[in-house]
């Protein structure tokens, strides 16, 4: 019996004086394919696994491929070439407006075996949310329409289900150009279907129940509303990245520069929701940030305030935060409808210049100045507390 309790003695004893060991567990990352570009939840867990690990950087590279694949679709007009980069941008990081625009290359070759190919992208930016809807259901009746036209006949009636309800759910979303329906070849031949009239009606319906500016209203929508009265944007956070929901360019009309940098010469800037800060019988005041991807370090970002009138129509802007520079950054608070903004000079532990920023580490910062301005009733933004002297960082870095 003593021999017993002495050998389970000895036992417990060496096991419990064994080194204790942290195993870590990896996680890998996951990545898209070639062949798994349209699956769909493959999809949304590379997006949540990059929630998890915070990789910015791969996110700023699909961007940049995807800027180049727009001025190649847009500006070169070299719709091949576009529709490599956006399927590159994907593979690297996927956003739902690279799938929104590489179902529109896909589609505009005019070709049966794209149009399928062009579904399957609007189908996974539907699925990522892609704003505004209801382009996406418009492009993909269009495609379905071109289908129909090519099926056999035992698949027409198909193809002309998947036409009308997508062409449904477009005017629900709300679609309202007809005149451009009528004169899209692609989509026209629908108008001749006694469902389409009934559709029409429907939509008509809807539209005098609701808003006239319906356009706006899924842009303004788009934004998350602020939980508090108060809105920050801090000194040591203005590159913003948390804010990574590309803004659709169907939205143009509200960003006007989105289209000065979006299909000039060089396709540079990405725009980004931000914030729906206030909203009153007179105005909506929204904020939204844009990008710089040329270059590697340090690309300038800026967080723009605008108020719009009822009818979508600007009344005022303001850059209100930027990492304007590696040296320059303005942080701003909007409490009610005031709007505080403070410009600082980082200080770096090396020199700017010296070594890579990378390597490099932000010690301080310094305050060089203190403005306030004034959202008024209408709209407007009215200095409250600008000094005489007052150099704003955002023209002194442009």
């Amino acid at each position: 019996m003593h021999k017993l309790i002495f050998t389970s003695f000895l036992f417990l004893t060496l096991f419990s004086c064994e080194p204790k060991v942290n195993h870590v567990a990896k996680v890998k990352v996951l990545h898209m394919t070639e062949e798994s570009i349209y699956d769909k939840k493959l999809v949304y867990d590379v997006i949540f696994d990059s929630e998890e690990y915070g990789i910015d950087s791969v996110k700023n590279k699909s961007r940049a491929l995807f800027l180049e694949g727009i001025d190649h679709y847009k500006n070169k007009k070299n719709t091949r070439k576009a529709i490599d980069l956006f399927k590159e941008s994907i593979l690297v990081f996927p956003d739902a407006k690279t799938y929104y625009e590489l179902g529109n290359a896909l589609l505009d070759f005019n070709r049966i075996d794209l149009a399928s190919e062009a579904i399957q992208a609007y189908e996974v930016a539907d699925h990522l949310n892609f704003q505004p809807k209801f382009n996406i259901f418009y492009k993909e009746a269009c495609a379905n329409n071109m289908l129909y036209h090519d099926a056999p006949s035992e698949k027409k009636s198909d193809y002309l289900y998947e036409t009308l309800s997508s062409l449904r759910q477009a005017f629900y979303h709300g679609f309202m150009d007809t005149v451009q329906l009528k004169n899209d070849v692609r989509i026209q031949s629908i108008t001749s279907n006694p469902e389409y009239k009934s559709i029409l009606l429907n939509a008509r319906l809807e539209r005098e129940k609701g808003s006239p500016n319906a356009l706006f209203d899924l842009f303004k929508n788009a934004f998350p509303i602020t939980q508090s009265k108060t809105f920050e944007i801090d000194k040591a956070n203005v590159e913003m990245t948390s804010y990574d929901q590309s803004i659709s360019y169907d939205f143009a009309p509200f960003i006007p520069e989105m289209e000065n940098t979006g299909f000039g010469r060089e396709v540079t800037h990405d725009y980004f929701y931000v914030a729906k800060v206030a909203e009153t019988p007179s105005y909506t005041a929204l904020v939204y940030r844009s990008m710089s991807f040329y270059g590697e370090d340090m690309q300038p970002v800026r967080a723009t305030l605008v108020t719009f009138n009822t009818q979508g129509e600007i009344i005022a802007k303001k850059i209100i935060a930027c990492q304007c520079s590696a040296e320059k950054v303005k942080e701003a608070k909007i409490e009610n409808n005031m709007i505080t903004i403070h410009d600082y000079k980082r200080r770096w532990e090396q020199p700017i210049g010296t070594i890579d920023l990378e390597k490099n580490k932000i010690v301080g910062y310094d305050l060089q100045a203190t403005v306030k301005y004034k959202i008024e009733d209408n709209g407007n933004i009215t200095d409250e507390d600008v000094p005489a002297n007052y150099k704003d960082s955002t023209v002194a870095s442009k």
